[in-house]
């Protein structure tokens, strides 16, 4: 199958097009816009840009198929099924594992996410030593003893890698 075989021109000054779009698009791009703080426009035409190995895929395939449609049918009846093929791969793959994703099977006594369990309401702290701030906890009502954070640095990420059960000081 043939992939962006032509050379695209070097990048010239921007053609200025009107676009007829219906609401639901124009208030899309919009909120886009305003979440990037670009211009409508200028959002259309990064999107655009963004697109352009699709489009060029899209348009060369458009034109493949009304010279030999079912040639480009079979083709594209082939990429599917491999396609389909490889999401059975994954999905098979994928089905070895139990619980939170961690890049292991489980073992029993394998890695444990970060993440803390459902329901749990103990803070997350941050995913890396990079001074990110965590909320102090109260102290707790038996022996005024604080609980949890902040902890010095080093204890931070063990903190997370114990997925969110502060670690116990050796007795």
């Amino acid at each position: 199958m043939q992939h962006m075989t032509k050379i695209l021109p070097p990048p010239t000054k921007p053609s200025r097009v009107s676009v007829p779009v219906t609401a639901e698009v124009l208030a899309i791009v919009e909120r886009l816009a305003k979440a990037a703080n670009m211009s409508t426009g200028r959002t259309i035409a990064e999107w655009l840009s963004d697109t352009l190995e699709a489009m060029e895929l899209m348009a060369s395939t458009m034109e493949r198929a009304r010279a030999a449609p079912k040639i480009v049918t079979a083709e594209l009846h082939a990429m599917m099924l491999g396609m389909a093929d490889q999401t059975k791969e994954l999905a098979d793959k994928y089905a070895k594992f139990k619980g939170p994703m961690t890049g292991e099977p489980d073992s029993g006594g394998g890695k444990r996410s970060a993440t803390p369990l459902a329901g749990s309401t103990a803070a997350i702290p941050p995913s890396c030593n990079t001074g990110g701030k965590v909320p102090k906890m109260e102290k707790t009502r038996a022996r005024g003893v604080k609980s949890g954070f902040p902890l010095p640095p080093a204890k931070v990420q063990a903190h997370a890698d114990t997925n969110g059960v502060t670690p116990r000081a050796k007795k």
